[in-house]
């Protein structure tokens, strides 16, 4: 994955699960459990715990969007 994929998924307002090369996946509900340090090679995604996880965008083999219908939830 490039930086720029990744950005325009967080632009775009509609939630996102990054697939890393290990096959761990990492949701991305809202832009503020994201964070992408300016000229980074690396993504820090945060979870409701106060955790966090710095995922090199090397090793991400992609990124899978989840549109959820109005009204529906998840």
């Amino acid at each position: 994955m490039t930086r720029e994929q990744v950005e325009s998924a967080v632009a775009s307002g509609v939630p996102f699960t990054l697939r890393m090369a290990d096959g761990k996946e990492y949701a991305v509900p809202h832009r503020d459990y994201i964070w992408l340090p300016p000229k980074s090679s690396y993504a820090i995604v945060h979870e409701d715990d106060g955790h966090f996880t710095v995922l090199p965008l090397l090793t991400m083999t992609g990124l899978h969007s989840k549109i959820v219908e109005a009204g529906k939830g998840e």
